[in-house]
């Protein structure tokens, strides 16, 4: 039973009665309690709308309770970025705790920690937590939380009120069925927006798809846009600290143009700072921040690989091709709605929509064609193993473009000419090898793709 408890990129899933169950959980949050008593303080609990996510908060808090230490659980169900608000803001908070599987399928529920400087916990932290688990069994039965819950949210709303301006056009939404309803449509309505709501009701199963807002999953995000005369549309992720958009045209904006869009409008008022990226980062952040004079600092992929830069207060901005987005001047954190309302607030102060930025963006540093495809695998296979296929197959000269360098940073990124790169990397979340690309035309970018799954599957 223990053995299924891991801990990845971004805290623990697992299926939901199999892995994620009240036992195993059970054992994680006594040893949270038990970790956190010489600490001086309490625990943060919040939840998502999966399917027994509330019921899993509760027994969570119980479970921390029980041990002496005291919980502030949260009322209803909210962002995990807000999480992180109140861990950092409360000031009698060691750590918070979201119930949580993010953009997973609906059979997986999960558990992230946050730390009180409000973002990820660090490797060190997980680790401590983590380890010696396998020396413990669960025996309190299924309990539930008999204390006072509270709501959140006006607090952490407030961070976006400061920033967001008043608006009159419409804003389309997909919420894919997560927590980013009611929040953003309240946000929108109290600044005078049109909002248009797509999936803001709770659905465990999510629709039947996982709620990740990738490019084949919004296409109703497109028609409502174009159909009902939007001038931009948001997609978030399940637990609402993941945004992808779509223009006022319908048309697709990766997480990659997202990022490059802002880290323009940023740089080009003069404030100075580092931008940070993923190792699956786009190549126009690295051509935008040379144009500044600016350092681009890659790390592995996981937000909490982000986090610490962003504490240090030299970088003033952070991106993930996923689409968690952290701001220096904010918390060291990926944000869905802040991300959101940043956009919003660039768009109104420059007097145009996001698709005419991006068209300026795209006109000095270059088109973004970039996808990602997931390859399911064996459970247990050794990434190692994979990665090493990988090298042969560049070492034999089996790709179709010429291979300039590579980068084993996380995985294997192989840069090759005219700026086109493929990265490589098995999920530290999902039995799953992700293929990245990324190249100025469409074509090239599906060229790479299909390549890549023939090396991971040997089939080169």
């Amino acid at each position: 039973m223990v053995d299924s408890i891991r801990f990845g990129t971004d805290g623990w899933r697992g299926i939901i009665s199999r892995d994620f169950t009240f036992g195993n959980l059970e054992i994680v949050a006594r040893r949270i309690a038990r970790w956190i008593k010489n600490k001086d303080g309490g625990v943060c609990v919040g939840y998502d709308n999966r399917f027994l996510s509330p019921e899993y908060a509760s027994f969570t808090a119980a479970v921390i309770s029980k041990e002496g230490v005291s919980v502030d659980l949260s009322s209803r169900p909210v962002p995990a970025p807000c999480v992180s608000h109140r861990v950092k803001k409360s000031g009698a908070a060691v750590v918070g705790v979201m119930i949580t599987a993010s953009h997973n399928g609906p059979e997986y529920n999960g558990f992230k920690i946050k730390e009180k400087y409000g973002g990820s916990a660090s490797q060190q932290t997980t680790s401590e937590i983590s380890s010696g688990l396998e020396n413990n069994s669960p025996s309190c039965g299924i309990i539930e939380f008999k204390g006072k819950r509270n709501d959140w949210t006006e607090a952490y709303l407030d961070e976006m009120r400061r920033i967001l301006p008043p608006g009159d056009f419409s804003v389309a939404c997909d919420f894919m069925y997560g927590t980013g309803s009611p929040f953003f449509e309240q946000l929108l309505a109290e600044k005078g927006y049109n909002v248009i709501p797509l999936h803001n009701w709770r659905d465990p199963l999510f629709g039947g798809r996982s709620p990740e807002p990738k490019p084949q999953s919004l296409k109703e995000l497109s028609r409502s846009v174009i159909e009902k005369g939007a001038e931009i549309g948001f997609a978030f992720d399940g637990d609402s600290d993941r945004i992808a958009a779509v223009d006022e045209n319908g048309k697709y904006l990766s997480p990659q143009v997202i990022l490059a869009v802002l880290g323009e409008d940023i740089l080009s008022r003069g404030i100075k700072g580092k931008i940070i990226m993923s190792v699956a980062g786009s190549y126009l952040i690295e051509r935008i921040a040379s144009a500044y004079n600016t350092e681009v600092e890659i790390v592995p992929i996981g937000f909490k690989n982000m986090c610490p830069h962003l504490l240090k207060g030299d970088a003033v901005l952070a991106g993930e091709e996923s689409g968690g987005i952290g701001f220096g001047d904010y918390l060291p954190e990926r944000d869905a709605i802040y991300a959101a309302s940043r956009i919003l607030e660039m768009c109104r102060r420059r007097g145009k929509t996001i698709g005419e930025i991006w068209k300026e963006v795209k006109g000095k540093y270059g088109n973004s064609a970039y996808l990602r495809k997931d390859i399911k695998v064996t459970p247990g296979i050794s990434p190692l193993v994979i990665i090493e296929r990988i090298k042969k197959s560049v070492q034999n000269g089996r790709f179709p473009f010429k291979v300039k360098s590579t980068l084993a940073l996380d995985g294997l990124r192989i840069i090759m000419e005219n700026g086109r790169w493929l990265l490589i990397r098995p999920s530290g979340t999902e039995p799953v090898v992700r293929i990245y690309a990324e190249s100025e035309q469409m074509e090239d970018t599906e060229i790479l793709l299909e390549e890549g799954e023939k090396a991971v599957l040997g089939k080169q």
